[in-house]
């Protein structure tokens, strides 16, 4: 039976996927970028153990493979292969390895300690592949020991905390983000936990959407996230402020689909569902667009607030051509 795709997940993968390119826009350091990092790559992760069904391992592998792997190894491959080739290296036996243990490692920073260069932003791919399996494992388990929401919080609470704990204190990276998987999996445990027991947020409760906002404020100000450099300041709070962060956007983006009909905020609604659908699309045409200097660009830097228009410019380019490649 196939499952009826719901707008508001489109939507809210919509925002996010468009706070990603505006993150990576913006200023580094800056308090724009500090909130937008604290909560727009949970919401994948939620929204992933949201519509995620423990599935025998053969399923699980064959599906995984074909949606998370090959494309890792394309997007990865896609951003290696330019960055090598400006590099002026010579192509040895060296640099070949050198790339083959990038792959594998799949982090989104250069290892510690083993001179392993960064993979770029297909980081995300390879982690999530691997917290499907891991989380999967973990279902399997829970269900097998018939163990309890809360046994199950604190089981995923005690795993993310130890994978964090491998990178942020013995600076060990481990292959394919493994030890940033197990933070993930907390999150997709959540996300996973909110369907089973219909805890999705309600258009109806508005002081919910309000509460989580003051919460999400309070957090993230007292935090830090960035998962791709598995740096989590602040444990509990950086969690809080991802989760409060993530309830917002789909709240936001369950009171947007109610909307669908609306003559203006119809439109972008409309186009947010596009946006998440093609999220993926979006992601890779966004890892490549690195290369072009979009803060520096002398008709931008000429403007008020160059990285606010550097941030239009640049959604408008990833998502067109986005749109382009879908239509074609």
């Amino acid at each position: 039976m196939v499952s009826k795709r719901l707008d508001w997940i489109d939507i809210a993968k919509g925002i996010a996927i468009i706070l990603v390119i505006v993150g990576h826009t913006v200023p580094n350091p800056s308090p724009l970028r500090h909130a937008i990092f604290s909560f727009h790559m949970p919401v994948f992760f939620i929204l992933a153990g949201y519509t995620f069904r423990p599935k025998p391992w053969r399923e699980l592998l064959s599906g995984s493979v074909s949606r998370l792997l090959v494309p890792y190894v394309v997007l990865a491959l896609a951003w290696q292969v330019p960055t090598f080739l400006m590099s002026g290296v010579p192509f040895t036996s060296g640099t070949l390895v050198a790339g083959l243990k990038t792959l594998v490692f799949a982090s989104g920073v250069d290892v510690p300690g083993f001179g392993i260069a960064a993979v770029g932003m297909a980081w995300f791919l390879a982690a999530l592949f691997t917290s499907r399996l891991l989380f999967n494992a973990a279902m399997l388990l829970f269900d097998r020991f018939d163990l309890g929401v809360v046994c199950q919080g604190v089981a995923c609470a005690a795993m993310a905390f130890c994978g964090l704990g491998v990178s942020r204190f013995l600076s060990i990276f481990l292959p394919f983000d493994f030890d940033l998987s197990c933070y993930v999996g907390l999150l997709m445990w959540a996300g996973y936990t909110a369907r089973q027991l219909s805890l999705e947020p309600c258009v109806q409760k508005p002081l919910l959407f309000i509460g989580a906002g003051v919460v999400w404020l309070i957090f993230a100000a007292l935090s830090g996230l960035e998962l791709s450099s598995r740096r989590v300041d602040g444990f509990v709070g950086a969690t809080v402020a991802a989760f409060a962060g993530s309830y917002c956007v789909c709240w936001v983006s369950m009171a947007l689909e109610k909307l669908k009909n609306a003559p203006v905020l119809g439109v972008l609604e409309r186009g947010l569902v596009f946006c998440g659908q093609a999220s993926l699309a979006i992601f890779a045409i966004h890892a490549v667009d690195w290369f072009i200097p979009w803060q520096t660009m002398p008709f931008l830097m000429a403007l008020p607030l160059p990285w606010f228009f550097a941030s239009i410019v640049r959604c408008g380019c990833d998502i067109g051509l986005a749109y382009v490649i879908r239509k074609s």
